[in-house]
């Protein structure tokens, strides 16, 4: 019979349809994006009404997902690795911490070390690693320059009388040296007459020549025999008693050495572990050495502790935490004595005598007496 409705027809189609579709296999699950889920839910209904293939429906539904930003799946169901993934920067080690200030500053100003940003702080400490390490490799050189300065020291008067300074100096008697070394006969000659003329003849007149001439010739002073034989046996005699006190002048020697490293070490430990040992440690050199020119023993605690007196800088930092002690201390105590005074009005103080409870209003009084304290 065939269809006569609407309906009918309709129902005959969807029997014709379910009889011809072959069911395909289910693809993996694949966890769409909400947008693409939604849109692929309304239109399935559709399409398998249409007799489209599924697989071609799940393969639009990956490319959803995929265009949405989610991780594809592989056949096993597994997410896939990215082939571009984002590399992790370089982790920031741990911040280095000044827990003191640098000890070249002075105590009033190290006082605000701890307000200082961090930023600021790590520069400064890099700025005094740098200083240091610049100290420590031109040590050498300063040491050599102070030892140049000290020799030439005790001849600056000859040097300034010639309008020259001592670097130009040294460098004229080097090369005065090398001449003397190195130079020519005729060169050697000039250079020789040249300081006779300036520094003998200049000096003591043309006698200076004749002088020369007889050293030259070798006419020197003659020695008595008798005179030199004494001298050796004398010598032969005192060489015992002369070692003797060469050994006992190095043995006093390495005690005073010894006793001088031992207190400068003390001293140093010392000054490390004080606060402000830096900044007073000329100040307690000035009381000690005072202290023993009048034939006074004084401690190092004793002289650290005048000498912080005597700085004006540590001693307004000791006296600005004194201070801020001292209003700490009264804000506690005025803070117990406001707690103390909070007490329930009319309460008989601990030490009174309490009266046995004799009506129900009394037993309340009592109670609430006691829950007060």
């Amino acid at each position: 019979m065939e269809p006569t409705t609407l309906r009918d027809q309709i129902e005959a189609a969807l029997k014709d349809n379910d009889a011809s579709a072959v069911p395909a296999p289910q693809p993996a699950a694949v966890e769409p994006a909400p947008e693409v889920a939604e849109s692929a839910d309304a239109d399935a209904p559709a399409q398998v009404a249409k007799g489209q293939n599924l697989d071609l429906l799940a393969e639009a539904e990956t490319k959803g997902n995929q265009a949405v930003g989610e991780r594809v799946r592989d056949d096993k169901g597994k997410f896939k690795t990215k082939e571009e993934g984002i590399q992790p920067g370089p982790k920031s080690g741990p911040r280095p911490q000044q827990e003191r200030a640098p000890a070249s500053w002075r105590p009033d100003v190290r006082e605000h070390w701890a307000q200082l940003p961090d930023t600021v702080r790590s520069e400064i400490q890099r700025r005094e690693v740098e200083v240091q390490r610049t100290l420590q490799e031109s040590a050498e050189a300063r040491k050599n320059y102070d030892a140049v300065m000290r020799t030439v020291a005790p001849y600056e008067a000859f040097i300034r009388a010639e309008g020259s300074n001592p670097i130009q100096a040294i460098d004229n008697l080097m090369a005065t040296a090398a001449k003397l070394r190195t130079g020519t006969a005729p060169e050697l000659a000039s250079l020789v007459a040249g300081i006779v003329n300036q520094f003998g003849v200049g000096r003591f007149g043309n006698g200076f020549i004749q002088a020369l001439d007889a050293a030259l010739a070798g006419q020197y002073p003659l020695v008595d025999p008798q005179q030199a034989a004494m001298e050796q046996a004398l010598e032969q005699r005192l060489a015992p008693m002369q070692n003797m006190l060469t050994q006992f002048q190095q043995a006093q020697f390495a005690q005073q050495e010894r006793v001088t490293q031992e207190a400068q070490s003390e001293v140093e430990q010392f000054l490390t572990r004080a606060e402000f040992g830096e900044d007073v440690r000329e100040d307690m050199a000035d009381l000690m050495e005072a202290a023993s020119r009048r034939g006074q023993n004084v401690t190092l605690e004793e002289a650290y502790r005048k000498a912080c007196i005597l700085n004006d800088h540590v001693r307004s930092v000791l006296q600005g935490r004194l201070q801020a002690q001292d209003a700490h201390q009264t804000t506690q105590a005025a803070q117990r004595a406001r707690s103390a005074a909070v007490s329930v009005s009319g309460a008989a103080p601990k030490g009174a005598m309490q009266q046995p409870a004799t009506d129900i209003r009394s037993a309340i009084e009592a109670a609430i007496v006691q829950t007060s304290r």
